[in-house]
């Protein structure tokens, strides 16, 4: 067995071969490691540039260019951030404008920059309601199918080449559905049922029926009618300072009532006053809205279930499940992000954040919801029906936080639940 020496950091007790000694300077690789990457840091330090890809530049199509833009990274530059946020800046757009990117959206398609073609359809439909027929019909000219909320409100002439391509088999199945659930008219709702019956080649490759895709844009097809899972209204939760919040909405607000399964405080994850007009559009009869939940139970269960008298008392539903798998009673767990932070309620667009990738904060009431992981609408315990979204509460919209808190009810049940996703 070879002699090994020392190495010659004196804080360092480790042994190394002559060889690796003489080849590092008498160094350890851990501690030559070390002292590299420390170099390297230095390095950049003092030779990092900021580089302001707006200067100039006061189009606001070309400002949503640059923002799309994706960027390799590289450590020795830093970006300037935007001059105005995305919201800001769509929220700023002419139809004229909207027409130039999706212009540009078409042409980055057509030169192989498929990334920033996807990211302005998105953007652009969620964020605008202008008509994007021109730049879909160079998306479904190529079987390209997404983002497929892009697809929201197509025309027919868009859902007939979909529908075609689905049927020839030149189509990605997951896309060209999850497209035409969010162009959402008669004939996909009547297609999706066909396709359910007869059931074509491709459908073998799925892992629900067609018509299950209908969720991912927030309806379904109860008999043979279309039946929305959303509200078209939309009032969105944002942080405010201190003696500025909403009095009307409470969030995460602890009760008296101990969760039947961990022991933890229950919460309302909601408290909405019914008596403020602008909830009148979730059509709920009573004083209150609480949505009870533990949102300890919540992540790690199928969904927490309550149920609402008539007075406006919430207590968890008895036919509620306790999830397999529960985290230690004796660790402590966290208070929610919203718990006590002031806010606003802000109306603006249903489909407004409906894009997870977009990293839009998403927080609401009503409007659709903003899915990190697939669509997954709970059933009501007492008649099966699917629950109607009626609120998200994105911990991500809070600095050092993450996953996402959603609230669902059946009316005719005064039945509530809670999930909870998460990357």
């Amino acid at each position: 067995m070879s002699e090994r020496i020392p190495c010659t950091n004196p804080a360092c007790g480790n042994t190394v071969l002559p060889a690796t000694a003489a080849a590092n300077g008498g160094l350890c690789a851990p501690c030559l490691g070390a002292i590299r990457k420390k170099e390297r840091e230095e390095y950049i330090r003092l030779n990092r540039r900021t580089v302001n890809l707006y200067e100039g530049v006061t189009d606001p199509v070309e400002i949503a260019i640059i923002m799309l833009s994706r960027r390799r990274y590289d450590p020795l530059i830093a970006y300037a951030p935007s001059p105005v946020s995305c919201e800001n800046l769509f929220a700023s757009f002419t139809a004229s404008d909207g027409a130039r990117l999706a212009e540009a959206a078409a042409q980055a398609f057509d030169n192989g920059n498929v990334d920033l073609a996807e990211d302005i359809a998105k953007t652009l439909a969620t964020l605008t309601d202008y008509d994007l027929t021109e730049m879909l019909r160079v998306f479904v000219r190529a079987d390209h199918h997404w983002p497929a909320i892009a697809f929201r409100g197509a025309k027919p002439e868009i859902r007939n080449a979909i529908i075609l391509s689905l049927n020839a088999g030149q189509a990605n199945a997951n896309h060209a559905l999850s497209a035409l659930a969010w162009i959402g008219d008669d004939v996909v709702r009547e297609s999706f049922l066909k396709w359910d019956a007869e059931v074509p080649a491709w459908v073998s490759k799925l892992h629900v029926a067609p018509s299950a895709y209908a969720e991912e844009a927030g309806w379904k097809v109860v008999g043979d009618k279309r039946c929305n899972l959303f509200h078209e209204e939309c009032l969105a939760i944002t942080q405010v300072p201190e003696g500025n919040e909403d009095a009307s909405a409470k969030l995460f607000q602890k009760t008296e009532q101990a969760c039947p399964w961990c022991g933890n405080s229950l919460s309302h994850m909601i408290d909405l006053d019914l008596s403020d007009p602008r909830f009148s559009f979730l059509g709920f009869t009573g004083p209150r809205l609480l949505v009870l939940t533990c949102h300890a139970c919540t992540c790690y269960g199928g969904g927490f279930f309550s149920k609402i008298d008539h007075e406006g008392i919430a207590v968890p539903h008895a036919l509620g499940v306790k999830p397999e798998w529960l985290p230690d009673p004796s660790s402590e767990w966290g208070a929610p992000a919203w718990r006590d932070v002031p806010f606003a309620l802000t109306p603006r667009r249903a489909i407004h954040s409906a894009d997870w990738c977009m990293e839009l904060k998403s927080s609401q009431i009503g409007g659709l919801p903003c899915w990190v992981q697939d669509s997954e609408y709970p059933k009501c315990p007492e008649c099966s029906t699917t629950m109607q979204f009626i609120a998200q509460l994105n911990q991500d919209d809070l600095p050092g936080h993450e996953g996402t808190y959603y609230a669902f009810l059946c009316y005719s049940c005064r039945t509530t639940a809670t999930s909870y996703q998460q990357t």
